[in-house]
């Protein structure tokens, strides 16, 4: 029988987050990434891990490194470059104040790859994944609620919307890694606590916007959330994707026994909230409301 998963994000959520927290349960990096072996990336890219803590708790910090991180991030259907490297050499993630660019995969992860990709070059990229049919499914369906929040926003059809920051490699692998790592958990079902909003403004390739950004609040007409008082964005396009995707219910945790819990870590640590992503993976109690 598989598994029951409850997001507590009580700090936020995004992208590379909600990976690393998977991984902090027991998800196989190397399994996650020789899933993802098949992405057809010509810019080479490794997955980072390094243990760390945010207010003394223990947390997985995940981040997806693209090149140098000076190139342009590049998208070909026959080239294929690839590089797996468990070590970790600098800062990203879940960040409350922005001087640098918006993107929508990790809360104050600067992203430099400027390439735009269709919403149909990453669905075929999906095709071509090492995985379960459930867990491409998975990924569709992330993507999906990504490209049709952007379609509504720029007023364009969905065949045709073009992502900004979310073309990126590294934003690609966090949705689509995040998809095989639920699989590699064995996760059934899924719930999620509200979604935390801060306040403010988020630069992106369009200009200043205003918090939520334009295509999180689009995927957020489906995810319960609230305002808080915290300067910054708490929670990514990537992130409010990865929640209504795979959430069928909201609210407190349901009644559960609970086997693991596992915490991805954003970039600051700042003082009012540690900056985490929880994830308590068991069993739901069969007749518990």
């Amino acid at each position: 029988m598989g598994k029951h998963l409850h997001i507590d994000a009580f700090a936020g959520i995004a992208g590379d987050m909600f990976l690393g927290a998977c991984v902090d349960l027991g998800a196989s990096l190397e399994e996650i990434d020789a899933a993802l072996k098949p992405l057809p990336v010509k810019l080479p890219y490794r997955i980072t891990v390094m243990q760390t803590h945010r207010h003394a708790i223990g947390a997985t910090d995940l981040k997806v490194i693209v090149g140098n991180e000076k190139e342009d991030a590049t998208i070909d259907n026959d080239d294929h470059s690839h590089d797996h490297n468990h070590s970790h050499d600098h800062s990203h993630g879940h960040d409350h104040t922005h001087s640098h660019s918006h993107n929508q995969a990790g809360i104050g992860h600067a992203h430099h790859h400027k390439h735009h990709t269709g919403y149909r070059q990453i669905m075929d990229m999906i095709d071509q994944l090492d995985t379960t049919d459930r867990a491409k499914d998975r990924a569709r369906a992330i993507v999906t609620h990504i490209g049709k929040a952007e379609a509504h926003v720029h007023r364009v059809s969905l065949e045709t919307v073009h992502f900004h920051e979310v073309g990126a490699v590294d934003s690609i692998v966090d949705m689509l890694g995040s998809a095989i790592a639920l699989e590699l958990l064995e996760v059934d079902t899924a719930t999620s606590s509200a979604l935390p909003i801060g306040f403010g403004f988020v630069q992106c390739d369009h200009g200043r916007m205003p918090l939520p950004a334009p295509a999180t609040a689009e995927i957020l007409k489906s995810v319960p959330h609230y305002g808080v008082d915290r300067e910054g964005e708490t929670v990514t396009p990537t992130g409010a994707a990865i929640v209504a995707a795979i959430a069928n219910k909201f609210g407190r945790m349901p009644a559960m026994c609970v086997d693991n819990v596992g915490y991805g870590a954003g970039d600051r640590d700042t003082a009012d909230v540690p900056n985490l992503l929880r994830l308590h993976l068991g069993n739901r109690i069969s007749g518990a409301v």
